[in-house]
């Protein structure tokens, strides 16, 4: 290992042996000298307790010690410029007086810690390795903070909601890293900022229109000089209100996908006059193009010079960088089939790249009669890398399909522009939020019916689920429920290993359920629900023996023939024979299920509604009679039907049965001397109505 400055890092090490020790007052001698005379060491000097730690360029090769964190009253640390690695130690970002944190350009890992100084006032931890989210909570007890600069690291996720309460922010630097989701509307909220680097991440959305809004007392106007958001997926339109902006010099905006015009105020020769340097005064010019290129044109960075798109061509975006958008249909599928098969070709193989195979005929590809591409199926093929955005003008498409397969990066807004009504990318491990210019589609996936535009109809947003990945249903079949996972950061999951404990729909309180957990408790309850039946069936039955009711009786030949008898209690248990057509029931309303006729037909009655006296409230009374003629086939089965009863009743008064036949009135006495229309006493209030299957 070379060190060029070996004495800096040896007094560095002397510095951690006194912090491990807890030496907060640095009064002591290590070795020689007082550890206030050391080099980049500043001490209070009322109380010679160290204060500052200031070692900039001294070429350090060592991890920040956790033990700084002991010398409680430090209040700045600036150790930029030197070759820092491993994490930034909780325990120092925990320093209750720390006003200046500096480690910029060194080599720094893991993630940002949230420092809990009320008194921080900056925070430049730039162009190192750092990766995660920014801490949720940067920001709560940070009004003094003036600059916060993460610029050219490895950070991700979305911007906190809460930087709003940075009021005093005047330096907001974020550029390259891998932010996603919108830009918050909560930056217009901080009337001190004055510098506003967004670049070179995955922002979408558009930007918003607040941050030219008059702010602070007087209305005082947003103080922004400079707005660089160049190189996102921001989309919309650039806000006219940026005009308002009295001070703005720059505005960089080229590389997204902005449409429309360039506002005609924000043409001025004041603003990024950098793009004019070294050309004529006289050169004709549109003032235009140093905000951003128009529609059709494109250029090397997006301005000034623009170019028009050649033939076959077409750029629909402002600030088009690099080359025009071909509109080939077998170039466009073949950059997907690049972008699609990053790790090798697709389970199953592909003719994709089969120069002599018609478009057509493509795996998964489906052409209407004009060979214009309208569908493309290709679920659970192993698609690893990204969707491009040449797909989206594939103008006559009309569904894509790539759910569960490998596919990463970001769903991209140019989806917009094809004319589809089924997009399925669930089952993938896409980031980021479905862009709020693909949300506006109308008609895909059903969405915006009725006026409802719904970014869950196109797929389910980061920490949540859905079986089908997305909210489904013409009324929300399927909501999107949230997890708990740590892994569930990706756009239309259909399961999640574990789910939040009080996970709400979208339209309502709904409990979470793991899905594969959900189908195994309806097994498990579907079996004890057979269980308890059989057993309730059973009971029943036994009840029954034990009452002398339904019971079974011999003929002459020892065969059981059919219950015939009815209980007093007024339970249904009419006896019916398949074999001969005939079936029936002794209520005066048919089941709501299906029953069949004499004729073997298939019918399904009317809804069955039983009012207090035993009286449908809505449905018309069956005739018994009626109902009993209908089930013979005319050949004379009813009679012989009739006879059969007869005879079971005599043989059973010969046998001296004293259980009554029939509760109500016998219908086939009654038949004699009666009308044909047979129906139960009016006060039925009692009666119970159970159909007992044959046994």
């Amino acid at each position: 290992m070379v060190i060029p400055h070996p004495s800096y890092v040896c007094r560095f090490s002397l510095i951690l042996l006194a912090a491990a020790k807890s030496l907060i007052f640095a009064t002591q001698p290590i070795g020689r000298m007082p550890a206030c005379e050391w080099d980049g060491i500043i001490c209070d000097p009322s109380t010679s307790s160290v204060s500052s730690i200031q070692l900039q360029s001294a070429d350090l090769f060592a991890t920040i010690p956790s033990e700084l964190g002991t010398l409680h009253t430090l209040r700045t640390i600036m150790m930029r410029e030197n070759l820092l690695y491993g994490p930034i130690p909780s325990e120092v970002a925990a320093l209750p007086k720390l006003e200046i944190f500096d480690v910029a350009e060194n080599a720094l890992t893991g993630n940002l810690p949230y420092f809990s100084s009320g008194q921080l006032d900056k925070l430049d931890i730039s162009r190192n390795k750092l990766s995660g989210f920014i801490p949720s909570n940067l920001g709560h007890n940070h009004e003094l903070m003036t600059s916060l600069d993460v610029m050219h690291n490895r950070m991700s996720g979305p911007l906190p909601p809460s930087l709003d309460r940075m009021k005093n922010l005047e330096l907001l630097s974020i550029s390259n890293n891998g932010f996603w989701g919108v830009l918050p509307t909560s930056l217009g909220n901080l009337p001190q900022l004055t510098f506003l680097y967004a670049d070179n991440n995955n922002f979408v959305g558009p930007i918003p229109s607040n941050l030219a809004r008059p702010l602070g007392s007087g209305g005082k106007g947003s103080l922004l000089e400079e707005i660089w958001v160049q190189q996102n997926e921001l989309s919309g339109t650039l806000p006219a209100s940026l005009a308002d902006l009295s001070q703005l010099q720059s505005l960089y905006i080229d590389g997204n996908k902005f449409t429309g015009k360039v506002p005609g105020d924000l043409c001025s020769e004041d603003l990024n006059v950098d793009f004019f340097d070294g050309v004529a005064a006289d050169m004709e010019r549109n003032l235009c193009d140093s905000v951003a290129c128009p529609v059709d044109t494109t250029s090397l960075e997006g301005v000034f010079p623009c170019s028009p798109c050649r033939s076959l061509h077409y750029n629909p975006y402002l600030g088009r960088t690099g080359k025009c958008i071909a509109l080939g249909q077998r170039l466009i599928l073949s950059h997907f089939y690049d972008a699609t098969s990053q790790l090798g070709q697709w389970i199953g193989g592909s003719n994709w790249n089969d120069d002599k195979t018609p478009l057509c005929d493509f795996d998964g590809i489906t052409c209407d009669s004009k060979d214009n591409v309208v569908e493309i199926k290709l679920p659970a093929r192993g698609l690893t890398g990204t969707v491009p955005e040449e797909i989206g003008f594939l103008e006559y498409l009309e569904v894509l399909d790539v759910s569960d397969n490998q596919l990463t990066g970001f769903l991209p807004s140019d989806l917009r522009w094809a004319p589809l009504r089924k997009l399925d990318i669930s089952g993938n491990r896409m980031k980021s939020v479905v862009p709020p210019m693909l949300c506006l589609k109308q008609g895909i996936n059903g969405n915006g019916q009725n006026g409802d535009y719904n970014c869950q109809r196109i797929a389910c947003p980061a920490g949540t689920f859905s079986p089908s990945g997305m909210m489904a249903g013409d009324y929300g079949e399927f909501f999107c429920v949230p997890c708990e996972d740590e892994d569930a950061n990706f756009l239309g999951r259909k399961q999640c290993a574990t789910i939040g404990a009080h996970a709400q729909s979208a339209e309502g309180d709904k409990l979470g359920l793991d899905v594969l957990g959900f189908l195994n408790f309806l097994v498990v309850l579907s079996a004890i629900g057979i269980a308890v039946g059989v057993f309730i069936f059973i009971r029943m039955r036994r009840e029954k023996y034990s009452r002398g009711e339904a019971i079974p009786q011999r003929d002459d030949d020892g065969g059981a023939n059919e219950p015939t008898v009815f209980n007093s209690a007024g339970i249904s248990s009419l006896p019916y024979s398949d074999s001969e057509g005939d079936q029936f029931r002794e209520r005066r309303k048919m089941p709501s299920r299906a029953f069949r006729d004499g004729r073997g037909k298939s019918v399904r009655p009317k809804r069955f509604v039983t009012s207090r006296d035993g009286v449908s409230d809505d449905e018309e009374e069956i005739n018994f009679e009626d109902s009993l003629s209908e089930s013979s086939s005319g050949d004379g089965s009813s009679s012989s039907f009739r006879n059969s009863l007869e005879g079971e009743v005599r043989r059973q008064k010969e046998q001296g049965s004293n259980t009554p036949v029939w509760a109500y009135p016998d219908p086939l006495e009654d038949s004699r001397n009666r009308s044909s229309s047979w129906s139960a006493e009016k006060d039925s209030s009692k009666e119970v109505w159970l159909d007992v299957p044959k046994i």
